[in-house]
């Protein structure tokens, strides 16, 4: 009766449509450029931390196994995995909606389920990459062929060394594996899957999930912004704090009043 009590109370989960209350952090990704690849990419991760989830991270990153959603809230760097004898591996906690008990008697279709949802975002990425570096260069095609003369744009210009470079770029591996579970949260419950995921996925999922830490090609992305209102339990506690600090300073009046207006009355009438 317990665990069913448990699971029925986090059915109404709201992560998904709301936004995070935590503030984001201001962008420092340029101050990482120096740094070698995996050092970059770490640094960024650990900028990241705390900052609020992206609404498309959320859309993009949920699970849906075994008849059952399960839609992410945070993810952030595994700090205690994340160690010099790690090195190769970026390690990442995504926390979903959710509980160990849900996904106990379907574990392996859970974590099959989650590696495919990696691999398609490393895919779907370097589709909608493509087709934005494809357009931008056909448009500076046309404007290079329209100052020239020509109708038709340059092909030495569509097709020079940089372009045929990116083409022959791979989807980078994902190194999937899912190392434990445990669970998080205090008004919510969280899932927490702890993985590590290779350097260059780290990367392509860190520019989903934090723009404002995680540049493309080196240019800064615009920061993430959330339409979503906040979930309900900010309100109640921005409501019980204003009520316990409004008897805090009553008390502290109280106190005051005696010490500074009562007690020299008192004194007085005694003389």
């Amino acid at each position: 009766m317990a665990q069913e009590t448990h699971v029925a109370a986090y059915k109404a989960k709201t992560s998904a449509s709301t936004r995070n209350p935590h503030m984001a952090t201001s962008s420092s990704a340029p101050q990482f450029n120096h740094l070698p690849t995996e050092d970059r990419i770490l640094a960024q991760w650990q900028a990241a931390f705390g900052s609020p989830v992206s609404d498309e991270a959320k859309a993009q990153f949920c699970i849906t196994a075994f008849g059952m959603t399960f839609n992410l809230s945070d993810v952030r760097i595994w700090k205690q995995m994340q160690t010099g004898a790690n090195k190769g591996k970026i390690h990442l906690e995504f926390f979903f909606d959710g509980s160990q008990a849900e996904i106990e008697d379907n574990k392996d279709v859970f974590v099959k389920a989650f590696e495919d949802m990696i691999e398609a975002q490393l895919q779907d990425r370097r589709v909608v990459e493509f087709r934005k570096k494809l357009t931008a260069r056909q448009r500076r095609g046309k404007a290079a062929a329209g100052e020239s003369g020509f109708d038709e744009p340059d092909a030495d210009y569509l097709n020079d060394g940089d372009w045929q470079q990116y083409l022959k770029k791979p989807v980078p591996a994902s190194d999937f594996s899912l190392r434990s579970f445990r669970e998080a949260g205090c008004c919510l419950t969280f899932l927490v899957c702890q993985t590590s995921l290779s350097i260059g996925a780290s990367e392509v999922l860190g520019q989903i999930a934090f723009q404002e830490h995680f540049p493309i090609d080196g240019k800064a992305q615009d920061p993430s912004k959330s339409e979503k209102p906040l979930p309900r339990w900010v309100y109640y506690a921005g409501v019980s704090t204003c009520v316990l600090t409004t008897l805090a300073l009553g008390a502290w009046w109280q106190v005051v009043r005696q010490i500074a207006f009562i007690a020299p009355e008192v004194a007085l009438g005694a003389v």
